[in-house]
């Protein structure tokens, strides 16, 4: 069996110090661990983001493309507040690109989406009805 949890996501970085310096800016902790070739950042909820060169992967599973890889990575948050809040802070940060203004949709949905310095996409939301404990662990209405 395989358990059902994620907590360790590796980003495949064209450049590892730029992609750090933009975790640095949102004010993301850096493991005592980490080292340049292998950046790692412990989230608030249990989970390890990793950032790597893609030059490691690429050998195995060819190059990475500066599109939209398929998947996007995402942070929700316990109130519309923090979500508006977290649009703000990302304004200011040098390297986020496609920054969407916030909406709020009809099915209870209110967020926006932007790309990281290496072209990642991110959506940032708050739910109606969802929780964000303390840990930051995410339960879904």
């Amino acid at each position: 069996m395989v358990p059902p949890r994620m907590n360790f996501l590796t980003l495949a970085c064209l450049d590892v110090e730029r992609m750090a310096n933009f975790f640095r800016a949102l004010g993301w902790p850096e493991a005592p661990s980490s080292e340049p070739v292998h950046r790692v950042f412990q989230l608030a909820n249990g989970v390890v983001l990793a950032l790597y060169g893609a030059v490691h992967y690429e050998r195995d599973y060819g190059p990475r493309a500066d599109g939209f890889r398929g998947f996007t990575l995402g942070l929700n948050f316990a109130s519309r507040d923090e979500m508006l809040d977290a649009h703000r802070t990302l304004k200011g940060i040098d390297g986020v690109r496609d920054l969407d203004d916030p909406i709020d949709s009809p099915h209870g949905f209110s967020g926006f989406s932007f790309r990281d310095p290496e072209g990642n996409v991110w959506d940032v939301a708050w739910k109606d009805g969802s929780q964000v404990d303390e840990r930051g662990a995410l339960t879904w209405p």
